[in-house]
């Protein structure tokens, strides 16, 4: 290929701009560069055939010049096109030769010493030859003669096009350009009002599939695209020449200088990935000579100069005291939050702090601009018009007590900082211009939305998790199976690594993970045997899509996209999650409902809106206190600090105590086995207040004697024999406990009956009374005939509600042991 000789394209000349090019050419690695061919005399980018961002392979049938732009494919388009009009099969297909063979690369002339390109392909002569021999004698003579024929001599190359863009050689004298380049003008000069200075200096550049030119660009802005380019790959963004290409014609047409330029891209005619692009440079430039020290001055702050991701504007603080001083805040406290929560967390308390700003803004007649001014009315207005935003639904309860938190804070923080003194951005604000204990709201109240899900819907969602991969991929669908079984947090199932699990000496599988939101690495977590068949089955999926990638670098959830390495993890599914809990058919879970004096089971859908990722650890903590794990233990597996955090995740409240009581009341029985019927509202308000002052727990139902209530169980004549009293009576809750003290007493019985060396009267004393047998086994067979006649919706209704009701009892808990092996509580599913 005959490359013409560098053009030196004029540009403004300033320090200014030669300090910036240099500082952008210091960014550039070498390596990156030598990996795109990178010269700085052609200027032109060749895209390496083998690389997991850009690389751009060859197509396979033999004499194609093309590349497959589209990787699924098995050849390029033209090649693609003719395959589905031939009647050959692929493996056929890819053995015939592509006929024409037209390229934009320049072969040199077949006569020995000539420097100038061929004027076709098929002719293999420059147009001087070829004239040469179409016009003269010598066309006679054959193809060796012609070449080898005295008057055959080499000619010296005719220059370079005069295209600024083009890296190719004139063909012939009649003008100063290619030959693609000539037809091009042609074509071109006869609209009105057309400069051939301009169009030399814009016109498109001649490149093959593998090319994309930046001759004819400004030095800096061409180091600015390298560098784009470069931070592009690094993230692991894919980008293909025929993206870049038109791009870097445009920039070449609306002669931009250099890339800030560029204010609305959309609007100079570039794509919506142009357009991406384009921003993400710009963005990666400003980021080339960013710090702390000069974003922190800024009005709106890149988030990534500190560590972190997103921006957090400031523009909402209307009063340039208070900006600068929220500034310094949260400058001062970033350093603290090493999750990545942190700008989350800025950004709510800049909120906060704006509605105060608003506050000022509007209630004060110097627009609260002066520190100094501010008095405890100001506060008290603030409070009123927290109230208000309240009342009207425009701001919520809970969200109102956040945001008056994180004013009385900060503004607390501002004195601690000595941002009030002399000289300081908030000089001679007031003592009393603080927020005072008697000035915060109330907590609201608990309502339990979105906590633990029912196990009706939990049911339901695992049946359909074949849905979520279909929707999403299998990284999705691997995380919500991990996220149901281990209860972790979102974030701390999405960065696991690959060898992840580990054994205890015993062989029962380990889960180890990173909390990040207490800084605590390397837990451990016990899972049951399906979560880690789970979980080796993605570790083999994930080593089959990444071969050569060290697996201590490789995640065990890679994000399926700008991931060429899978070293990048998962970032977040709840977009996902909730496309998927939407598409869903609605979830009927039965709710207790009275009709006049009737109560009756209804089945409702369930909100939605409660069901995303983090509701799965609610559940989680709500599943073991069902079976019976002890809150130390469940603290523990919670990896909570605190055991008082561990029991806000599982507390039954008392609208949902109420309702369990509602619900096992309906099926209580006497000591005969009748059943006590009741129907009418103001007998079953009554039921709960009964449960609260007016009975005592019993080994097997509730004692409602007043003199042993009031003793606490301990005045009872008929102690242990309460299935004899008329004080007692059970319900379906105690049904357990029934049949344990049936078995107990069987058993006792048979020992009873073959200790021959007992004496009669001792024996008989401490034999079972048959009638307490009979009585307890009709009990038992009532309870339960009632059970069976019930529909499957209520009894899976009244089964959840024995265990709220159960889990709220002091005695006969049944709770285990430290140390006792952890209930396998797994919702079933159907395996990947």
């Amino acid at each position: 290929m005959t490359l013409a000789k560098a053009r030196v394209t004029p540009e403004p000349a300033g320090p200014a701009s030669d300090e910036r090019k240099e500082e952008i050419l210091l960014a550039l690695d070498d390596d990156f560069l030598t990996l795109l061919g990178w010269d700085w005399e052609r200027r032109v980018l060749t895209f390496p055939r083998q690389h997991p961002v850009i690389g751009v392979p060859d197509c396979p049938v033999p004499r194609c010049p093309s590349t497959i732009t589209v990787l699924t494919r098995p050849m390029c388009g033209g090649c693609m096109a003719r395959w589905h009009g031939s009647d050959l099969t692929l493996e056929e297909f890819l053995l015939v030769p592509k006929v024409t063979s037209r390229g934009v690369v320049q072969e040199p002339c077949a006569v020995a010493g000539c420097e100038r390109p061929r004027d076709t392909v098929a002719c293999q002569l420059c147009e001087a030859h070829r004239g040469q021999r179409e016009t003269t004698k010598l066309s006679a003579l054959t193809w060796e003669e012609f070449l080898n024929h005295p008057r055959v001599i080499g000619y010296t190359r005719l220059g370079p096009c005069e295209v600024a863009a083009c890296y190719l050689d004139r063909v012939g004298r009649q003008a100063p350009y290619c030959k693609v380049h000539y037809r091009r003008l042609r074509r071109d000069r006869v609209a009105p009002g057309f400069d051939e200075t301009r169009w030399r200096r814009t016109d498109k550049a001649i490149c093959t599939t593998r090319e994309a030119s930046l001759r004819g660009l400004p030095d800096i802005l061409v180091a600015e695209l390298l560098y784009g380019l470069q931070t592009r790959v690094e993230e692991g963004l894919k980008v293909r020449p025929e993206c870049l290409r038109p791009l870097y014609d445009r920039l070449r047409t609306h002669e931009v200088q250099e890339l800030n330029e560029v204010t609305d891209p959309a609007a100079q005619g570039h794509s919506r990935e142009q357009d991406m692009m384009i921003r993400a440079w710009q963005r990666a430039l400003r980021r080339l000579d960013a710090t702390p020290e000069t974003e922190r001055v800024k009005d709106v702050w890149d988030m990534a100069v500190f560590g972190h991701t997103g921006v957090l504007p400031f523009t909402s603080l209307l009063q340039q005291p208070l900006r600068e001083a929220m500034k310094i805040w949260v400058y001062d406290d970033l350093p603290r939050r090493r999750n990545k929560n942190a700008v989350h967390h800025a950004r709510a308390v800049v909120s906060a702090m704006a509605m105060l700003s608003e506050s000022l803004r509007a209630q004060r007649g110097d627009r609260g601009t002066v520190p100094a001014a501010w008095t405890r009315g100001d506060i008290v207005a603030f409070s009123n018009r927290m109230g208000y935003l309240t009342t009207t639904g425009q701001l919520s309860a809970a969200r109102r007590l956040a945001f008056t938190r994180f004013v009385r804070r900060v503004l607390l923080r501002f004195r601690t900082l000595g941002l009030t003194g002399p000289g300081q951005v908030l000089e001679g604000m007031p003592v009393d211009f603080s927020i005072w204990p008697e000035d915060m709201p109330d907590e609201p109240e608990d309502t339990e939305a979105g906590r633990d899900l029912p196990d009706e819907v939990m049911r339901q969602l695992c049946a359909h998790l074949d849905e979520l991969e279909a929707m999403s991929n299998t990284e999705t669908r691997v995380a919500t199976e991990l996220l149901i079984d281990t209860g972790r947090r979102p974030d701390e199932i999405n960065t696991l690594p690959l060898n992840c699990l580990e054994h205890d000496p015993d062989g029962s599988p380990v889960l180890v993970y990173d909390n990040h939101k207490a800084y605590r690495p390397g837990r451990r977590l016990p899972v049951a045997a399906e979560t880690a068949a789970t979980i080796r089955r993605q570790q083999q999926r994930v080593r089959e899509r990444f071969p050569t990638t060290d697996p201590a670098q490789l995640k065990l959830l890679p994000r399926v996209r700008i991931n060429p390495e899978g070293t990048k993890s998962l970032t977040d599914i709840s977009s996902a999650h909730r496309s998927w809990v939407d598409a869903l058919p609605d979830f009927l879970v039965p709710v207790i409902a009275v009709e006049g004096d009737t109560r009756v089971t209804q089945m409702e859908p369930f909100d939605k809106k409660r069901i995303f990722p983090y509701a799965y650890r609610h559940s989680y903590a709500q599943r073991h206190a069902d079976a019976g794990v002890a809150v130390d233990v469940l603290k523990e597996l919670m990896d909570h600090r605190l055991i008082t955090t561990t029991q806000g995740y599982y507390t039954v409240s008392t609208e949902r105590r109420r309702e369990a009581v509602d619900r096992v009341t309906a099926l209580q029985f006497d000591r005969h086995g009748n059943r006590v019927w009741r129907t009418a509202k103001n007998l079953l308000d009554s039921e709960h207040v009964r449960r609260s002052i007016g009975e005592v727990a019993t080994p097997y139902g509730v004692c409602r004697e007043p003199s042993n209530v009031a003793a606490g169980g301990h005045a009872c004549p008929l102690r242990f024999r309460c299935l004899g009293c008329e004080h007692f009576s059970t319900d379906v809750s105690y049904l357990p406990d029934l049949q344990a003290h049936l078995a107990d007493l069987l058993r006792s019985r048979e020992r009873l009956m073959s200790a021959f060396e007992a004496d009669d009267w001792a024996r008989a004393q401490a034999m079972p009374a048959e009638e307490e047998i009979q009585r307890i086994r009709r009990l038992v067979e009532r309870v339960k005939t009632d059970l069976d006649d019930l529909t499957p919706e209520d009894r899976a209704q009244i089964e959840q509600a024995v265990g709220v009701v159960r889990r709220g009892r002091t005695v006969l808990l049944g709770m285990p042991r430290v140390g006792q092996p952890l209930p396998d509580v797994r919702p079933t599913r159907n395996p990947l």
